[in-house]
């Protein structure tokens, strides 16, 4: 199998300052394996963000870090290792819970991928010194953890607000840093083609997070699972249209999905995050 030249784990050591030095770039994708309905993979979150990252260092020359699916639950700083442990032991099926754990999904404690992150942070700049890092957060807390760590090294830097869906950019050591999650670079085309279709809400697992799933892998969508009748399911069965309060998709969203749809917005989110790491990086 052809080797990617823009995969950490593919390059030698000559190919890797090679192409360091044409673009001092270094892409990290995270996200959880969370559930997002019966219908979709549940790698959807780092896999996203991770085949979206390889798609945009072809265009803009760089290197993408091992896929990294390691991530906190929740709004900044996430579920504490004590809490997650709780969720496990309390989990109830039968309903869409709010609980930091959606089994099978595997999220990580804030503390831990707190220091994680961090981590690799500090050897991207001081043992690599790439000039720039662009953190993509398949999974927006992890984009989230991003940008706080950043503002906590820039005292007097205002402190992000989670949930905006904009692009965050900051200083680390002398390392430029972008933050950014799923909906940042195709938001408005997402809210258009939503209205079109007279979709109300843009939710978790919904028509645009789809898409960008079988954009990934054809294979990692099936809407047969929707079925209950021939299979069962976790939090109970999805609702044909929305009523109020609903917090999941309904069957009618995902019905209007196809193909097309897929790969306009993921192609449209890899051109406007290319053109954002290159004008950022020429910066």
């Amino acid at each position: 199998m052809a080797r990617n030249m823009h995969k950490f784990e593919d390059i030698t050591p000559i190919e890797f300052d090679q192409e360091k030095e044409r673009a001092s770039i270094i892409y990290v994708a995270a996200g959880p394996v969370e559930y997002h309905e019966e219908f979709n993979a549940l790698g959807i979150d780092p896999c996203k963000a991770y085949d979206i990252c390889l798609k945009a260092a072809e265009i803009t020359g760089g290197i993408v870090y091992p896929m990294l699916p390691v991530a906190p639950s929740g709004a900044y700083p996430g579920a504490t290792k004590e809490k997650l442990q709780e969720s496990m032991r309390n989990l109830t099926f039968g309903e869409y819970t709010r609980t930091p754990q959606l089994y099978p999904g595997v999220f990580h404690s804030g503390e831990l991928c707190k220091a994680l992150y961090l981590e690799l942070l500090e050897t991207f700049v001081l043992e690599h010194h790439f000039k720039l890092c662009v953190f993509f957060g398949g999974h927006g807390p992890a984009a989230d953890m991003i940008k706080h760590i950043v503002t906590e090294e820039n005292p007097g830097m205002e402190k992000p607000v989670f949930g905006t869906h904009k692009p965050f950019y900051g200083n680390f050591r002398g390392m430029k840093v972008m933050a950014m999650g799923s909906l940042d670079y195709n938001l408005e085309f997402v809210k258009k083609s939503f209205e079109e279709m007279g979709i109300p809400r843009i939710g978790h697992g919904g028509l645009w997070e789809t898409a960008l799933n079988y954009a990934v892998n054809a294979d990692y969508f099936h809407p047969e699972y929707m079925d209950e009748s021939k299979y069962p399911q976790h939090y109970g069965a999805l609702k044909e249209e929305f009523f109020e309060g609903c917090c999941r998709p309904i069957k009618s969203e995902i019905n209007k999905f196809t193909p097309e749809y897929a790969r306009t917005i993921f192609d449209l989110t890899v051109k406007n995050l290319a053109a954002d790491v290159l004008e950022q990086y020429q910066k």
